[in-house]
């Protein structure tokens, strides 16, 4: 007969175990690098840098859903050579703070509009409290105490025109961060893709995703199985965790940074293997 006091124990015991084994758990999502935070910007800059082998020309870097700036603030403190860098972001309440970032610097070039598959006007749905989070889509977000009802009527272009505009060859790296909307500016990206004139790119996966309805399977599809990408996820340390093969785990919608090398690309920072 099990007693209340036993019943106490073994509560108490099973209470210390779960709270273990979350803590395990996470430990071991930031390992992995599917923990919010667990590395920097500056982290993502770097990288971004060493993709950059020009010290003449400099490097060519597209920085697509700039938000406030801060990731081409942290591009343009590594010291890396740049040639030329696009902030592309359709937010007009954004608009102000990187344009000021612009002045002074010929390099570095805004576009404030949004990319997507097809050139277009769009709703872009942003947190009313000013946080500077916004989305194509209108994401349900009241679980973390935001709305997004508010929305503003934006153009939408595709990177094939971005990069007939400014006549850009090559792309040494792409920095895609637009709140779930990534698939679709890569489905704009046709031409550059096909003719391998992106030589990498970057892409944030987690809970926009959900609104997007998109998959890392799509990504997989899109980049490694079309156009022969390779995947690796970045990871505390400046490592990289390479992604040989599709795997439902992938689908990890907490948080995720993906990095995509052409063929015949291989990163510079450390390389470890990863094991679904």
């Amino acid at each position: 007969m099990l007693t209340r006091a036993t019943f106490n124990i073994l509560s108490g015991f099973v209470a210390r175990s779960e709270k273990a084994v979350t803590a395990v758990s996470l430990l071991c999502d930031r390992i992995k690098g599917l923990e919010y935070g667990s590395y920097s910007v500056a982290d993502e800059a770097a990288l971004a840098a060493s993709f950059i082998e020009s010290e003449i020309s400099g490097g060519m870097i597209i920085d697509a859903g700039a938000n406030r700036g801060d990731y081409t603030r942290a591009v343009v403190d590594s010291g890396v050579k740049i040639g030329k860098l696009i902030m592309i972001e359709p937010a007009p309440s954004l608009r102000g703070a990187l344009q000021e970032l612009v002045k002074g610097n010929r390099k570095l070039v805004l576009e404030p509009t949004a990319v997507g598959s097809t050139e277009s006007r769009l709703p872009l749905f942003f947190d009313e409290a000013g946080t500077g989070l916004a989305s194509l889509y209108q994401r349900d977000v009241s679980h973390v105490g935001r709305s997004m009802e508010q929305s503003v009527s934006v153009p939408v272009t595709t990177l094939d025109q971005i990069a007939k505009k400014h006549g850009i060859n090559r792309i040494d790296y792409l920095k895609l961060d637009l709140e779930g909307h990534e698939l679709e500016a890569l489905k704009g990206a046709r031409r550059l893709l096909s003719e391998q004139r992106i030589k990498a790119l970057s892409f944030e996966f987690g809970g926009c995703n959900i609104d997007s309805r998109t998959f890392v399977k799509d990504f997989w599809h899109l980049l490694v199985r079309d156009h022969r990408f390779t995947f690796y996820r970045l990871v505390p340390g400046r490592r990289l965790l390479r992604l040989d093969r599709y795997s439902e785990s992938l689908e990890r919608f907490n948080w995720q940074n993906i990095l995509a090398c052409a063929p015949g690309i291989t990163p510079q920072w450390q390389i470890v293997r990863y094991r679904a």
